[in-house]
């Protein structure tokens, strides 16, 4: 190898070392945060929606406790987003805090709660959004 081709392949190198990675993990995903949106209110024995939006950069699974002792998991496998709909329904009148946590490998854990304030007894019913 000549020596003017040794400079520019040396060159090139260097030049190449000053190029940021595409896999840079501090350029992934967003902040680590989690939502939840549901009714204020239902009745014992109606089936309540409550929509779960979390972001992050390695996602490693969201818990959503009912606060009646109910307890629904979401594995996400390393996304940078999960959203869904989780259904739950109350067998007693009460106050119940609704809490969720995502764990995120690289940014550690976030949660989000909501109270949904429970009724007496109307008969069955399906899906009661917010």
């Amino acid at each position: 190898m000549t020596s003017a081709r040794r400079r520019l392949l040396v060159l090139a190198l260097l030049l190449l070392g000053t190029v940021p990675a595409c896999s840079d993990e501090s350029e992934i995903g967003s902040p680590l945060a989690i939502e939840l949106e549901g009714p204020e209110n239902g009745q014992v024995g109606e089936e309540l929606a409550v929509r779960y939006s979390a972001v992050g950069r390695s996602l490693g699974g969201i818990v959503i406790a009912w606060g009646d002792g109910a307890v629904d998991s979401v594995a996400t496998a390393g996304a940078q987003s999960a959203s869904g709909t989780r259904f739950h329904t109350y067998e007693q009148m009460g106050a119940f805090l609704v809490t969720a946590r995502v764990e995120d490998s690289l940014e550690g854990v976030a949660g989000a709660e909501l109270t949904i304030n429970i009724q007496g007894s109307q008969g069955p019913s399906r899906g009661k959004a917010f």
